[in-house]
């Protein structure tokens, strides 16, 4: 008998913005792929109504929640997908309700991952004020605390605060934004992805973002431009490539140890990408832990499973089996 999935998906207009709309996009591609497999599909737009989400859930029979939502009060509460699969004991697809909540809350993470030993950009809060001259005079970061697909992310994002002032008028903004104020690390971005088998990590080809002739005043960000914009110039001139060099061949399993790391820290569960970066010395920070990223087609987490040898079918249904097992 076909397994029944799921298809929970986020509720998007049609005049909806590129990183809105592309959800739409996995959905198509998923439940296409599902179908291909076996399995029988029922789309469901989540419209941020729980209870109304647990009625259906009890009184409709799936095998499978397949998680396609990607905004809910931003990412902040994502979490409350995957907890209400698990307490209906419900197999839900990617993350899990502890891997999402810790991770979408930028510091929090970072505040994880410190604790960990493992290392992320340094960041400016309230509450560390005492250091806040180690960061004049430095390129930062300002970036959203509960947002993903780089969305709020562009080169008015990488600024220089000269004076305490400065930085003190930076953070109130970000207090009153919910922004976040790391330090940026201005060197060579990784991204590295990872679909579990059998609860345990297989890391898969590691992916360097390479920012093509750059002008020497445009920061080398994958911000919103970068990743939506078709037409813009961040977009054709940042360039994914799965080549490791063979003087990278001991930082590239440096990497993957690391990014194995962060996600046993964030729950070691369901598929993610961790984003990286090497400073001039080449220390590698992670970034952050994406958990369930973008699975379309163009997507980078799917290059770097074509780049393993998966066949889009088969990362979906590794996805599935993965939900299934747990």
């Amino acid at each position: 008998m076909a397994r029944n999935v799921l298809l929970l998906h986020d509720t998007v207009s049609a005049h909806a913005p590129p990183d809105e709309l592309d959800t739409l996009d996995q959905l198509v591609a998923v439940e296409s792929a599902l179908r291909a497999l076996g399995y029988g599909t029922t789309r469901k737009p989540f419209d941020g109504d729980l209870l109304a989400l647990e009625r259906y859930l009890q009184t409709n029979r799936f095998d499978v929640v397949f998680n396609l939502v990607e905004t809910y009060h931003g990412s902040r509460f994502l979490h409350l997908i995957p907890l209400l699969c698990e307490q209906l004991g419900m197999p839900v697809t990617g993350g899990n309700s502890e891997s999402l909540f810790l991770t979408s809350d930028k510091l929090l993470a970072k505040r994880l991952l410190v604790l960990a030993g493992i290392p992320t950009p340094q960041w400016v809060t309230r509450d560390n004020r005492d250091q806040w001259g180690l960061f004049l005079g430095h390129r930062l970061l300002c970036k959203p605390r509960g947002e993903e697909a780089s969305v709020g992310i562009d080169d008015a994002s990488v600024l220089v605060c000269d004076t305490l002032y400065d930085l003190e008028s930076l953070v109130e903004r970000a207090d009153t934004e919910s922004l976040m104020i790391e330090r940026f690390i201005d060197g060579r971005e990784y991204n590295i992805s990872i679909l579990p088998s059998d609860g345990k990590p297989q890391v898969l080809p590691i992916a360097e973002m390479v920012f093509s002739d750059y002008p020497p005043d445009k920061p080398k960000i994958v911000g919103y431009e970068a990743k939506w914009l078709e037409d813009s110039f961040a977009y054709t001139h940042t360039i994914r490539t799965f080549r490791i060099e063979a003087s990278d061949t001991v930082l590239a399993e440096r990497l993957h140890a690391v990014a194995e790391d962060t996600w046993r820290l964030f729950g070691g569960n369901g598929y993610a990408r961790v984003d990286l970066r090497l400073d001039e010395r080449g220390n590698a920070f992670v970034l952050e832990l994406n958990a369930n990223p973008c699975i379309a087609h163009d997507s980078g987490f799917f290059a770097a499973a074509h780049e393993a040898g998966y066949t889009y079918n088969q990362m979906i249904e590794a996805i599935v089996q993965e939900a299934l097992r747990g």
